[in-house]
């Protein structure tokens, strides 16, 4: 059974039967489940949302497959506490809200801009404080483009152990850590697993 609004003048889908059952925490007598029982129940949703997933793109109703899928997704997230996996649902949480597990790419571009725009303000302000070069606005996000893509060059007069040097290389591995998961994403989702 789906549950079904309507949501920006479209159908969305709420959630399966499976899954508000999973998110029950009483038995149909009335008895609390036991964790056992609940990570049983979350497994049943996840296979449930993946199954509908697939049925709905061989259909060729890709839109909607794509948001039973990202469900499945998310309630694996669920099935990983509940396994007490911690490190593989923080690294599942940090996929949702980079990209969605790439059901969501314009979520890649807010963060990609956003970390752009935080380290340029970063180079801006200790520039100012430091005896390092003293960066205009346009200068420190020019600086902080090429260092996030890990080609930064440095101004003049900035030395290895300058601070702005520091964060230039923490910049670098962000950028990194964040287009290896846009290109992982949306090889995912264009490409198949």
């Amino acid at each position: 059974v789906v549950k079904w609004s309507l949501g920006r003048g479209r159908r969305t889908a709420i959630s399966l039967g499976d899954e508000r059952a999973a998110r029950k925490t009483r038995t149909f007598e009335g008895d609390l489940k036991t964790p056992a029982q609940r990570l049983e129940d979350f497994e049943a949703a996840v296979r449930a949302n993946r199954q509908l997933a697939l049925a709905l793109q061989a259909q060729g109703l890709n839109e909607d497959a794509s948001r039973f899928a990202y469900r499945a997704q998310v309630l694996e997230r669920a099935v990983l506490r509940r396994q007490g996996r911690l490190g593989s649902w923080l690294f599942s949480h940090f996929l949702d809200g980079l990209a969605g597990y790439g059901y969501k790419p314009g979520r890649s571009l807010v963060a990609y801009v956003s970390m752009i725009l935080l380290f340029a303000a970063a180079y801006y302000v200790l520039g100012q404080g430091f005896n390092g070069p003293n960066l205009a606005p346009d200068s420190a996000l020019v600086f902080s483009v090429t260092s996030f893509h890990g080609r930064g060059f440095f101004p003049g007069g900035v030395s290895i152990e300058d601070p702005i040097t520091k964060l230039a290389a923490l910049e670098a591995l962000v950028g990194l850590i964040i287009e290896i998961s846009f290109i992982a994403t949306f090889t995912q989702r264009f490409f198949g697993k």
